[in-house]
């Protein structure tokens, strides 16, 4: 998995668990007494509740509870990924952009970036490359 598509799973994530938390709360609704509306004067009264009606509502609750429990988990472990590759990449990122930097505005040659940088031609290239194809999706030379 690269960073592109974890982000978008996250995104993915975050949207399902905003679905099933607005479930809950109409889920909530239905369950809890209802607020009594000013303009009205007489106040209903002894409406009798279906306790049959109200479990099942009150499962329902529990179901999405469990479901939200998971995609939390999921959305957690998801970041907690990001931040790991997020530090990875940290340490390579300023070679790969000397390099870039060295090739495409400097405009010099690969045995002076190798030299440079203390790298063979051959792994200056590939670093190059996999800079390259990360940001416009194929290879460049």
């Amino acid at each position: 998995m690269d960073l592109k598509t974890a982000n978008r799973e996250l995104e993915k994530l975050d949207n399902e668990y905003n679905y099933w938390l607005k479930e809950k709360e109409n889920l909530l609704s239905l369950v809890m007494p209802k607020a009594s509306d000013v303009k009205e004067v007489v106040v209903d009264g002894g409406k009798r509740v279906d306790k049959l009606l109200k479990f099942v509502e009150l499962e329902d609750e529990k179901q999405i509870n469990e479901t939200l429990e998971y995609i939390w988990k999921k959305k957690n472990n998801l970041m907690n990924w990001l931040d790991e590759e997020l530090k990875i990449l940290s340490k390579y990122e300023p070679l790969e952009q000397k390099i870039v930097k060295d090739r495409d505005e400097k405009r010099m040659k690969w045995k002076e970036i190798s030299k440079a940088e203390g790298y063979c031609v051959k792994q200056c290239q590939r670093i190059y490359d996999k800079y390259k194809k990360r940001e416009t999706g194929r290879r460049s030379y």
